[in-house]
């Protein structure tokens, strides 16, 4: 009988028996991810439900596929040799997606070295205005709000309501940013009506990273009136709500037909969108 037909009626390898064989060589690492893999296990009985499991990013340490050696060198979240002490403050555990995705556009203008302040408009009651501000403490952070809800000015009988978004105030916006720990110097609140909320310093103001949260049509458009001109070569806008909120989609559609920037969706549970600012706008 020749050899190969030896090989041919030898049952193959087990897959689960070389599985067993790296299980035995790093025991302490497949048992340290056990409970991950059973999530993952079960995440496809979530796929068709309001809330479903998303893997963390592999250059988050708690990602199953977490490698030091590759995060160490390209810094992960953060990078490498940043003089600045940079944190990543709590959010919502339902949109890490979206955290994520505002954490490493802050990256990519601090990588990139774009100068401005950050800034943003829809304060509501400082989730996101925490996050610029511990990732980018040396940065002048501007918050713009009513911090009384929406004004009647920009409500209608199709969106929006009175009432809405209400439950919060400057003071307790500045003491949530405070509760992290970093110098509060460079945050800088306006309180009011927007646009009619901008000082007048702020118009001479030059912008990196800009972040619109307003929701309805009024504030959104005048945001991107005012920030977009402002906006450094290579700064980044990301306006929220895009694929949740009428008012906020049409006015991106409206102002991105007479930018030549182009406005890029993102996957997060509202659907925000960021544009780029060119260097020959």
């Amino acid at each position: 009988m020749s050899v190969t037909a030896n090989k041919a009626n030898e049952p193959e390898a087990a897959p689960l028996e070389a599985f067993w064989h790296r299980v035995a060589k790093r025991p302490g690492y497949y048992l340290k991810r056990l409970p991950s893999w059973g999530l993952l296990k079960c995440s496809p009985l979530f796929r068709q439900t309001a809330c479903r499991l998303q893997a963390a990013m592999d250059i988050d340490p708690a990602g199953w596929s977490y490698r030091p050696e590759f995060a160490s060198a390209v810094g992960g979240f953060f990078l490498p040799d940043d003089p600045v002490v940079r944190h990543i403050a709590p959010f919502e555990s339902w949109d890490l997606v979206r955290r994520d995705a505002l954490i490493l556009l802050l990256r990519s203008v601090v990588k990139r070295n774009v100068p401005g302040d950050l800034a943003e408009l829809g304060v509501y009651q400082g989730v996101t205005a925490r996050l610029f501000h511990e990732y980018c403490p040396d940065r002048t952070l501007l918050l713009f709000d009513t911090f009384t809800g929406f004004d009647t000015r920009d409500t209608t009988s199709r969106e929006g309501r009175l009432g809405m978004f209400a439950d919060t105030s400057a003071a307790v916006v500045l003491r949530y940013i405070a509760a992290g720990g970093v110098d509060m110097k460079n945050v800088l609140v306006r309180e009011g009506y927007f646009p009619d909320s901008v000082a007048s310093a702020d118009s001479d103001r030059r912008f990196a990273f800009v972040h619109l949260d307003a929701d309805l049509y009024g504030p959104t458009r005048a945001g991107l009136e005012f920030f977009y001109p402002r906006l450094n070569p290579g700064g980044i806008l990301v306006i929220h709500d895009y694929n949740s909120w009428e008012g906020a989609r049409r006015a991106v559609d409206e102002f991105s037909a007479c930018i030549p920037d182009i406005p890029l969706p993102l996957p997060d549970k509202s659907g925000s969108v960021l544009i780029v600012r060119g260097s020959s706008t």
